[in-house]
């Protein structure tokens, strides 16, 4: 090479700062779900994205800020696994829910490292209004993919109407429990298992199994025709 080649390369590289500030975000994740709350250290966290400690203040307020984008980060990450390629299934509504259901109980979401994280964030939330804001936006974007696919299984002929709102409710909380479940004991049961009980409890709402989530049928408002009274009779 020609000395006039070397002299024209740069000695380093330096990173942009939307790059630098997505590798604090890693690095928080990765100390997180190593170490738990004693993951809860800029020390620990400049260490592991190989950064001087100044640069998370540099990129961040504090170190709230930084672990709510981090929870932000992986929430978002998560959901579009299962959200992105239900949705894509317009027209096959108890196939989408399958797809959302298989993603949600994949091994990438069952990961020991990820409940770990999750607990840090959880027991957080309460204490930091940056990430109860996260929180909120993270479950209402959860909110609206699950209101989204099951109102495609509403509105298809032969299922009996149910009340959207409550039915979320009730499907939140079954995939949560399982979640939990396997995450805590992977051996109490299959992930499979998990996918077939959520796809059971769809094809039993769609065929009004459930009397709490029973909607009226559409012109079926609640107006009903007045009573004659005794006296104009």
């Amino acid at each position: 090479m020609r000395r006039s080649d070397t002299a024209t390369q740069p000695k380093f590289r330096r990173e942009p700062p939307d790059s630098r500030r997505e590798a604090l975000i890693s690095a928080t994740l990765a100390s997180l779900s190593e170490l738990g709350h004693e993951g809860l250290s800029v020390r620990r966290i400049s260490a592991h994205a190989g950064v001087s400690m100044g640069l998370i203040n540099h990129h961040f307020s504090g170190i709230d800020a930084l672990v709510a984008a981090a929870y932000e980060s992986l929430a978002a990450r998560l959901l579009a696994r299962s959200r992105d390629p239900a949705l894509a299934l317009v027209g096959e509504p108890l196939a989408a829910l399958h797809v959302y259901f298989s993603a949600s109980f994949a091994p990438q979401a069952l990961d020991p490292a990820i409940f770990r994280t999750w607990l840090v964030f959880w027991s957080l939330v309460p204490h930091s209004p940056e990430l109860r804001a996260v929180r909120e936006r993270a479950g209402r974007e959860t909110r609206v993919t699950l209101e989204t696919l099951l109102s495609r299984l509403r509105r298809q002929p032969g299922v009996c109407p149910f009340k959207l709102g409550p039915a979320r409710i009730g499907l939140s909380a079954l995939m949560d429990g399982l979640w939990v479940e396997l995450s805590l004991d992977p051996a109490s049961f299959e992930p499979a298992r998990a996918v077939s009980l959520c796809d059971d409890w769809v094809r039993a709402l769609a065929a009004g199994a459930f009397p709490a989530l029973r909607a009226r049928a559409p012109g079926l408002s609640g107006s009903r025709t007045p009573r004659t009274s005794p006296a104009a009779s």
